[in-house]
């Protein structure tokens, strides 16, 4: 394609330049070397940190002025966090590792149009994961589920703009012809309300804006089944090698339109399993619909290496308000600038319950209010108050529900906060990796405990039944040890503990006969038939320890001589999500 072919389109369209690649398996890959370097944290801030012009001039100006660069602080202020460059080291991740099943310089990718994407997405993918041509796709996948005004969409277009080109175009790599065009990410937004047969039209649509190509003409207004709608899809992409899929407000899939929730997580499946692409998923709250309720669907179809972010609003004593409060705070055009305080910071974040979206308006309020009436124009925390009571009326009495800890606003206000009783429930259960922020951190630490309570008690149980016929006492000194540190000991201490009292019970009626030997011997004494005690076996818990303490072994080191005693690391993955 030509340079002022490419001008013409939408996007930003680079011609191939080839990189060299430390992980061997990136090597020899154009889709991969032909992917930009990654950035370090340093470059990442730089890039992405933006803010509206700003100069003490500035200050000076007319009322009409100021107040327009107040309105410029909400499109133009972009602060970059720690938690969105872990978010590109990931996004920077999945699009490698999708490509490495999908080089073109290599037989399998093209054995898999000979065959048809058809034929390979009606077999599927063996227990092996390897699809009809005997690929075995890398993509990843991942959710990322946030509050309203969250800024999750910025996040994830600000670093697709900035930081990766949209479509590169191939002619040559290695001294062989290699006429390809990869589009590197695609982000598509659900429409409201509708099916996966209308988002198929959209990103029919948005390909075509992209590449000049006529796949919505071709495609788009064909009848057919979910699955066809999927066949034909998966051939597009394949056909235009995409990097990442990012599907955008995906709480807009609903049941009555879709056909079901398994239907869209089967579509999303279907796209990562057949054909490698890894995908993203971007919603509110109300999405988590798709995963909770789809959970025996999620466990068996969803990739490995899928994983989810939930991501509720900033704390208020978080580092992380107290870094983005502090940059705004900053974007003063009043006459006066007024320092930030500790109460400045707990009433704006009040008042915006720590949502960046709220946050930023609720200054801007604040601000156009201060320059309008003139005089000093000094913040004060009484400005705030009155701002947001006014300004930000419909927000506030949802905010005071949630405040209030109303267990009913939870399902009302799903967009505020989720329903914890059965995300609870799903958390606990789900296999794949699950990342919470914000003020949902404190809830999913607290639902971590309960889920490693309950594997460290039925561990512990499965061990004191070993040592001890009566499950009934088995459970009472697998509560005294668990309790005695509040579930927080080393867990192969509290095996060996459970030996210890174990081996302690068993030597108890022996120290009683011997505190009573003396008045025993003052008796009259009979002759009795010598009874031959009989020994332990060898694998008696008493025996190992009294046998260990003859080595100058503890009981722990004992038991774990014998093998009695787990390693941590056995049970690492039992009680970490």
């Amino acid at each position: 394609m030509s340079k002022e072919e490419i001008n013409e389109l939408k996007g930003t369209h680079i011609h191939a330049k080839y990189n060299e690649q430390v992980n061997p398996k990136n090597q020899g890959n154009p889709f991969i070397e032909a992917l930009p370097s990654r950035v370090d944290i340093s470059q990442f801030i730089d890039v992405l940190y933006s803010t509206p012009p700003l100069d003490s001039k500035y200050n000076t100006f007319s009322v009409e002025d100021r107040l327009e660069f107040v309105q410029q602080i909400r499109p133009d202020f972009w602060l970059p966090l720690p938690s969105h460059y872990e978010k590109y080291r990931n996004l920077y991740s999945m699009i490698k590792i999708g490509y490495q099943s999908r080089n073109p310089m290599y037989a399998i990718y093209n054995r898999q149009f000979s065959i048809g994407w058809e034929k390979i997405y009606k077999v599927g993918v063996d227990e092996n994961g390897a699809n009809l041509a005997g690929n075995v796709h890398t993509a990843q996948s991942l959710a990322e589920i946030a509050i309203n005004g969250y800024g999750k969409t910025q996040i994830y277009e600000r670093m697709l703009i900035q930081l990766f080109p949209q479509v590169i175009h191939h002619n040559r790599y290695q001294e062989r012809a290699l006429t390809q065009t990869q589009l590197v990410w695609l982000k598509v937004e659900c429409p409201y309300n509708k099916s996966v047969g209308t988002f198929c039209k959209i990103f029919y649509f948005e390909v075509d804006k992209l590449l000049g190509s006529q796949f919505y003409e071709r495609f788009a207004e064909k009848p057919g089944t979910i699955d066809k709608l999927v066949i034909r899809m998966i051939s597009t992409v394949a056909q235009v090698n995409l990097g990442v899929l990012v599907i955008d407000e995906i709480q807009r899939i609903q049941k009555a339109y879709s056909g079901g929730e398994d239907n869209m997580i089967d579509f999303i499946t279907q796209l990562v399993n057949t054909l490698g692409v890894p995908v993203i998923l971007i919603g509110s709250f109300k999405a988590l619909y798709l995963f909770k309720d789809s959970l025996a669907n999620t466990r068996k179809c969803l990739p490995n290496g899928y994983a989810e972010n939930i991501s509720g609003y900033m704390l208020k004593d978080s580092w992380e308000w107290n870094h983005f409060i502090e940059n705004l705070w900053d974007l003063q055009y009043t006459k006066t600038y007024t320092e930030i305080t500790q109460e400045i910071k707990n009433k704006m974040h009040y008042y915006s319950m720590g949502i960046p979206d709220i946050a930023v308006k609720l200054f801007m309020h604040v601000q156009s209010r201060i320059i309008v009436n003139g005089g000093e124009e000094r913040i004060r925390l009484s400005d705030i108050r009155e701002v947001a009571e006014r300004s930000l009326n419909m927000v506030q009495p949802i905010f005071n529900r949630i405040r209030s800890g109303d267990p009913l606003a939870y399902k009302e206000l799903d967009d505020i906060k989720p329903d914890w009783v059965p995300l609870n429930g799903y958390i606990k259960e789900a296999s794949h990796r699950i990342s919470v922020h914000g003020s949902l951190a404190k809830d999913h630490a607290r639902i971590l405990q309960e889920k490693r309570k309950e594997e460290i008690l039925s561990k512990l149980n499965e061990f004191a039944q070993q040592l001890v016929q009566d499950s009934t006492e088995a459970e009472d000194l697998v509560n005294k040890v668990y309790n005695a540190s509040s579930g927080m000991g080393d867990i192969t201490l509290m095996f060996s503990q459970i030996a210890r009292l174990v081996v302690d019970k068993s030597e108890y009626p022996k120290k009683i006969s011997n505190k009573s030997k003396k008045s025993v011997e003052e008796l009259p004494k009979y002759k009795r038939s010598k009874k031959v005690k009989p020994e332990l076996a060898t694998d008696d818990i008493r025996y190992v320890v009294q046998l260990g303490y003859s080595k100058g072994l503890t009981t722990e080191e004992a038991l774990e001589e014998k093998g009695y005693i787990r390693e941590v690391n056995e049970l690492h993955n039992l009680i970490v999500l």
